[in-house]
């Protein structure tokens, strides 16, 4: 029989140095790398949620800040890169899934981040302090750059959400560029990870997320702004931190001491660990590539990666121009707001918004005596053949009609407005379609006429509130039906059976120029449609896309003789 001092001798005996059993991934190196070998291939989730924890499992114990534990670290951060990329790739190329899927994939590529994050800043910091005591100083430099990107990402990722930057992200990230500089390596170009195709220096790195986070501002759909940090990348050399403000170049400015990013430059104070830099010759590449792109190059050929469409492209390109510009040529604010309390109803998705405006458009069920019959006038018809005194009476009795309020309607309070639209602060738990981009249709809630609107802005408070910019459409939406002129050629005793009979319920827009605003996957450029609920024309064909997002697409209208 087995003493209990030999179990307790037993188990001794299976513990390394860092306390871990012989059979823990993270009991060192040459573990945690078998470990990782062994994962099963198939499943990128389940695979990077297995790194995930151990590395989670690895922050919550790192007491030791050894060279074979800074080794374990990073091999693990490596080996979950192409992971992380496949379910970043899957989130971004599914913007309609569902809440439940978005933020488990969400919380799973954020979570991820964090830990690399929190684990190479222990590192930096440690190693900061004992510099000149510790064999393995010469990583600091390394992993402080991989430190800066990844809190970078972290910003990125909560961008995406519209989630304010929170957790000291801001301060964390200035401290460790303040390190670099400090121990002067921030200029230092490194090869960040071994499949980096360019090299990078913390500089660098630091600045790409201040730009970064300026183009956003809460305006950028998250492909957008996954391209635009692609884009950035190629763009490194035409940006340069100083430390002295030049009044004749620089236009953006950034406190290391404070926990936000990035302002233009106002009225700084010198005060502060300012660091300055200047946007002009990024502007002046920015011009170039427009102006490429109108001529007709192909965005891949300038470097706009694989995946770009001029379209897209020339749009985006826009939008940084007026972000990165100085703050005595950058775009004003259109039109004035003024601060107000006023109560709108809201729907939002393109059928939600045609059948409100269907329902505008129908005749009221109870209406004043001469109008026509409600229910209890077609009733006396019915039995007497005149309508009653009492009848009429009732009738008399009624103002507006009594109209039952939809599950498709909210009632939203703005809290400005000007010319071009409104702005409000909205409780969003649950409002799994508030995204930048979402056609929504909007009216005071007294009125009867619908306007459209598009959210241009969107910034989530907390996880109750979100901030949201509103424009809307100068032009009044009209209900159109439209008929596809081509047959599916399936037909049983010479009709055709197939839905393509069916009509297709879309707005017109009667301004400058004729739009209509469409579903996606009845838009084919040049097709030709019958159209009805327009006094016009019987026939129109589709023109180039103006603007495009979930679930719409608003298209120029071009006419066809019939």
């Amino acid at each position: 029989m087995t003493s209990l001092a030999d179990k307790f001798a037993s188990r001794l005996a299976n513990l390394t140095p860092f306390g871990k059993r012989n059979d823990d991934p993270l009991a060192n190196l040459k573990a945690a790398s078998r470990w990782v070998e062994n994962l099963p291939i198939g499943d990128a989730f389940k695979c990077q949620e297995a790194i995930l924890n151990a590395l989670k499992r690895f922050n919550e114990n790192s007491t030791q800040y050894t060279k074979d534990r800074l080794a374990i670290f990073m091999l693990l951060d490596e080996k979950s890169r192409d992971l992380q990329d496949t379910l970043v790739r899957q989130y971004l190329r599914n913007p309609r899934m569902s809440r439940p899927a978005e933020s488990q994939l969400w919380h799973a590529v954020y979570g991820l981040y964090w830990e690399v994050a929190r684990g190479y800043h222990a590192f930096v910091l440690h190693l900061a302090r004992t510099t000149g005591k510790v064999q393995h100083e010469d990583a600091i430099p390394l992993i402080t750059l991989r430190a800066i990107r990844t809190f970078g990402q972290l910003l990125k990722w909560r961008a995406i959400r519209y989630l304010p930057a929170g957790d000291k992200l801001w301060l964390r990230l200035h401290n460790l560029y303040h390190i670099a500089e400090t121990e002067g390596f921030h200029r230092q170009t490194l090869w960040t990870y071994a499949e980096d195709t360019a090299g990078c220096s913390c500089e660098t790195a630091y600045l790409h997320i201040l730009m970064l986070s300026l183009a956003h501002s809460g305006t950028l759909y998250p492909r957008q702004l996954d391209q635009t940090d692609r884009w950035l990348c190629n763009w490194h050399d035409m940006l340069k931190m100083d430390r002295r403000l030049d009044v004749n170049t620089d236009n953006f400015v950034v406190d290391l001491s404070a926990d936000h990013g990035p302002r233009r430059v106002r009225k700084p104070d010198t005060d502060k660990p300012l660091r300055f830099w200047a946007t002009a010759d990024l502007l002046l590449k920015l011009q170039e590539l427009y102006t490429a792109l109108q001529s007709g190059t192909p965005p891949a050929q300038l470097g706009l990666t694989e995946t770009a469409r001029t379209a897209e492209s020339l749009e985006l390109l826009e939008h940084l121009q007026r972000q990165w510009a100085s703050l005595a040529t950058r775009e004003q604010r259109r039109a004035p707001r003024k601060s107000v309390k006023r109560l709108v109803d809201v729907t939002h998705g393109l059928s939600a918004i045609i059948n409100q405006i269907k329902a505008a458009d129908t005749p009221a069920s109870v209406s004043p005596y001469g109008t026509g019959l409600n229910y209890n006038e077609a009733d006396d018809v019915q039995v007497y053949g005149f309508i009653t005194d009492r009848t009429r009476e009732r009738v008399s009795q009624m103002t507006l009609p009594v109209t039952q309020h939809s599950p498709d309607v909210e009632r939203w309070v703005m809290n400005d407005e000007s010319e071009y639209g409104y702005g409000a602060i909205v409780e969003s738990r649950d409002k799994d379609w508030l995204r930048v981009g979402a056609l929504i249709g909007v009216k005071p809630h007294d009125a009867r006429d619908w306007q459209l609107g598009i959210v241009r802005r969107l910034s989530r408070l907390n996880d109750d509130t979100s901030s949201v910019g509103i424009e809307t459409l100068a032009e009044k939406p009209t209900l159109a039906m439209l008929y596809d002129t081509a047959t599916s050629g399936y037909t049983v005793n010479g009709f055709d059976n197939s839905s393509a009979s069916l009509p297709h319920p879309s707005l017109w827009l009667d301004g400058d120029q004729k739009t209509l605003i469409i579903d996606p996957i009845h838009f084919a450029l040049g097709k030709v449609f019958q159209i009805q609920g327009t006094s016009e024309r019987k026939f129109i064909a589709l023109g180039n896309p103006i603007e495009r997002s979930e679930g719409w697409t608003r298209v120029v209208v071009e006419p066809v003789n019939s």
